[in-house]
């Protein structure tokens, strides 16, 4: 892994010596789409999965935090989710409900610092599950820095976890650029859910995949699976776990997200752009994605298969493809080594080339149409041709 780890370290590098994303999109997204196409071409893809462990195991992870460090430096304007967290654990400490009180709430006007003049809609209440609130509140509320540095350390874990089982698929986390950058950078919280679903696939733990629905709900999909007595555990436990918050208005928040938010989509757009109404697609596509899962659940036996089945309907079908959405597929695509969606995960940041088009007095924005064709064209072609031909 020699040579993928030099690429992915000089990459890091670059990106660190780069500055602000914001100050330098195109740079920067060339940048990661040189690294990532570099790495999932020179990642040796037909070696024999074997699990890593003691010094080995060491090694990836020293490995994958030292191309991590460079990204910490840098000043998080690829996205403002981070500032959120924030503010969100910021205001339970003050007494308040995020799920009552959106950000903009007279109520919560005595908090307002830095933090809460970079939060993102500032009209929409929470929409982060219970297991997420209690991060916000022990960890993102010390504030920006100290929440990178933690979910930098589950980004790193979740490659451990990975090789433990196959140590291609742990060191391609690893060097690729999405999980690094979304990590250490963008400081999501989708490192922290994909630690716990990998743990869930890779030791079989249904209480992994608890803790990984609690943060970031679509986990939950495998305690279906479970049985009964686990079901109803889970079932108890997450009950438990939302009654507090559903009073406060837990639905309003991800209601605005369902029904309004797209950006990035494939076949959303698509779609739409046959002069079919938004609001119909979106329930169809919703339609689809319930009917999938029915079907993945019912036929899937592998949970590692159940998992890319419903998580990569999630990608394709959603309005909204945020780059740091990809990761949800890639962990179960990497353990069946399924490389289209490594592919995705290498082109997907060419969305941040939006960054270009932002009116710094409006935070208006315009996509571009042929970054949706560069990105999923040749995921879609990769992804028929390995469906069609299997190795």
């Amino acid at each position: 892994m020699l040579l993928p780890s030099l690429v992915a370290l000089v990459g890091s590098t670059a990106l660190g010596l780069a500055g602000s994303p914001a100050a330098s999109p195109r740079a920067w997204v060339a940048t990661l789409l040189a690294w990532g196409l570099l790495v999932t071409w020179l990642i040796p893809r037909r070696e024999d999965a074997r699990p890593l462990a003691g010094r080995d195991l060491f090694r990836l992870a020293l490995v994958a935090a030292m191309l991590r460090l460079p990204l910490l430096a840098v000043d998080p304007t690829l996205s403002d989710d981070l500032y959120r967290f924030t503010w969100e654990g910021r205001t339970w400490l003050a007494g308040f409900s995020p799920f009552a009180h959106a950000p903009d709430s007279p109520a919560l006007s005595h908090l307002r610092d830095d933090v809460w003049a970079r939060v993102n809609h500032r009209e929409v209440s929470s929409i982060y599950p219970p297991g997420a609130q209690l991060l916000f509140v022990v960890v993102a509320s010390q504030g920006v820095a100290t929440w990178r540095w933690f979910v930098t350390l589950c980004d790193i874990g979740t490659a451990v976890v990975l090789a433990r089982r196959d140590h291609v698929a742990g060191w391609t986390w690893a060097l690729l650029p999405l999980p690094a950058v979304e990590a250490a950078t963008g400081g999501h919280l989708e490192p922290v859910a994909t630690l716990a679903l990998a743990v869930a696939l890779v030791d079989q733990s249904s209480l992994g995949a608890w803790v990984g629905a609690m943060v970031k709900l679509l986990p939950g999909v495998l305690l279906l699976r479970q049985r009964p007595r686990t079901m109803l555990v889970a079932a108890i436990a997450t009950a438990l776990a939302f009654a507090p918050l559903l009073g406060d208005g837990f639905t309003r928040g991800f209601e605005a997200y369902r029904a309004h938010w797209s950006f990035n989509g494939s076949v959303y757009p698509a779609l739409v752009g046959l002069g079919l109404g938004g609001g119909n697609v979106r329930l169809g596509l919703q339609a689809v994605g319930v009917i999938v899962t029915g079907w993945a659940l019912w036929r899937c036996r592998d949970p590692v298969q159940l998992c890319l089945w419903v998580f990569g309907a999630f990608v394709m079908l959603s309005p909204t493809v945020h780059p740091w959405y990809v990761l949800w597929p890639l962990v179960p695509a990497l353990l069946l080594r399924r490389w289209a969606w490594v592919g995705l995960g290498a082109l997907v940041p060419l969305a941040y080339l939006v960054l270009a088009t932002l009116d710094p007095l409006t935070g208006a924005w315009a996509e571009q149409t042929w970054v949706r064709w560069a990105i999923y064209l040749p995921f879609y072609a990769l992804l028929a041709r390995e469906t069609a031909w299997p190795r």
